[in-house]
């Protein structure tokens, strides 16, 4: 068996086909370098001072604050029209309308950031105060939107998973296979095996990118901060660290990557054909990702949402009974359409005969 698998896994990786992986994982660390930037429709210098300074207050001075500082932003903003048409009727003086252009422009500056502090202003306050100042961390919330599914890791299965199923099929060689002693059960074992062992290792690499990627361009501080600091405001909150949060997500991940993997190999060993197999594997792993209704128990057992990660809590025991029950239905078919040979000695020889 040992022997199978090596030689497998020589097939798989002979030649320059490892450069191909190489590939992957230097185009996903490119792409993902590019696209992992912090962005919002704010001002994030403005929304760092609002909350530099409702760190420092007290809990009662902050809820006096935000309520204020609302009033007196939009009192200056609501009498644009009014100054505007005042300096125009030569009832307001220039120094007076420049004066107030001047506030008008200030308060339309913090207008966004404010907004985003009154989106969460229920939610800081249930914050203790060393969280307060990172509840709405940009980076990180960059960084968690980059786990979603990750086509790179499917390129990789489809390209060196498939061929190991259909191989044989394509070269005309699979009827040698099938009349030999390790050419059925045993070799498909192997074969098994091995998809699941290339796939964890893509999965790893695939995945680390992220991490280091996050690493290399924003360090990991305040990574120690609890997950609840940086998600939307609602009702869903989670205690846990934002780095093991998002490291939990990852392992997950890869559980659910090894469930594509045995798609794909069960899918394989039907088609024989990569390019039908590739096609039906593609399917059964991305359509019920649009198809299944959000919140509906059929969502545990997709693999294309696994894939996707989710937001709000990890739980790694709905991927890893996923691999059970497809490593069952993989054990299953292959026992089916390829049993094992039974060698039945030939009957004595009479004396004689």
């Amino acid at each position: 068996m040992t022997s199978l698998i090596r030689f497998e896994i020589y097939k798989m990786f002979s030649g320059f086909k490892w450069v191909i992986l190489i590939a992957i994982i230097l185009l996903k660390a490119v792409v993902t370098y590019a696209a992992l930037n912090v962005s919002a429709d704010f001002s994030i210098p403005i929304y760092e001072d609002y909350i530099s300074q409702l760190s420092q207050m007290e809990s009662w001075e902050a809820e006096l604050f935000v309520p204020k500082e609302a009033e007196r932003l939009n009192g200056i903003l609501s009498e644009y029209e009014q100054k505007q048409s005042d300096y125009a009727a030569g009832t307001l003086s220039l120094e007076d309308y420049k004066s107030y252009m001047k506030q008008y422009y200030d308060a339309d500056s913090k207008k966004g950031a404010f907004e985003k502090i009154q989106l969460r202003y229920e939610q800081f306050f249930e914050l203790d105060r060393d969280e307060r100042v990172w509840f709405y961390d940009l980076e990180w919330r960059a960084f968690g939107k980059m786990l979603t599914i990750d086509f790179y890791l499917l390129f990789a299965l489809f390209i060196f998973c498939v061929p190991v199923f259909c191989r044989e099929h394509s070269s005309g060689v699979h009827t040698l296979n099938m009349v030999s002693k390790n050419g059925r059960t045993k070799l498909h074992t192997a074969k098994l095996i091995v998809i699941l062992l290339s796939t964890l290792t893509f999965a790893v690499l695939i995945y680390s990118v992220d991490i280091a990627v996050m690493g290399i361009k924003y360090g990991f501080a305040n990574y120690d901060k609890p997950y609840r600091a940086i998600i939307d405001h609602g009702v869903y909150y989670d205690d846990m660290p934002i780095l093991k949060f998002f490291v939990l997500m990852i392992v997950s991940k890869i559980l659910w990557a090894l469930c594509a993997a045995l798609i794909i190999g069960v899918v394989s060993v039907i088609a024989k054909n990569a390019v039908i197999s590739v096609i039906i594997s593609a399917s059964l792993i991305l359509i019920p990702i649009v198809t299944v209704p959000d919140g509906n128990k059929l969502e545990r057992f997709c693999t294309g949402i696994g894939l996707k990660g989710n937001e709000y809590h990890v739980n790694l025991l709905i991927p890893a009974a996923n691999i059970v029950i497809r490593l069952a239905l993989s054990i299953a078919v292959m026992m089916f359409l390829y049993p094992p040979r039974i060698y039945k000695k030939p009957p004595p020889k009479r004396f004689g005969s």
